[in-house]
């Protein structure tokens, strides 16, 4: 096996396990430590797409979350009991260059 074709491979198999944001096209991947990516969004302001954020939540929020469906208000409050009780991560990466100040006063 060349090194060429093993680069290829090992890449192919990183994006398999990564999430996509749909509006902004920004790569997630799918654990952050002993995390799992629940989800993504984008932070707009105006019609500018300003950075998407993951959420990575422990295997147990996900287990509880396959029990119910996606489309229903139950999804979300049970997301963020889920993530309140227990340690989330959000991950912001920016899809538009803007200063720290701006950054924080966006938030």
């Amino acid at each position: 096996m060349n090194m060429r074709f093993l680069k290829v491979f090992i890449l192919v198999l990183a994006a398999a396990n990564a999430i996509t944001d749909p509006a902004t096209g920004i790569i997630f991947s799918s654990k952050i430590d002993d995390r799992q990516i629940a989800g993504v969004g984008v932070r707009k302001k105006g019609p500018i797409k300003i950075y998407s954020v993951g959420m990575y939540v422990p295997e147990t929020v996900k287990e509880s979350l396959s029990t119910v469906s996606k489309k229903s208000k139950k999804a979300l409050a049970t997301l963020r009991d889920n993530a309140k009780s227990s340690k989330a991560t959000f991950l912001l990466k920016m899809n538009f260059k803007v200063g720290a100040e701006k950054m924080a006063s966006a938030i």
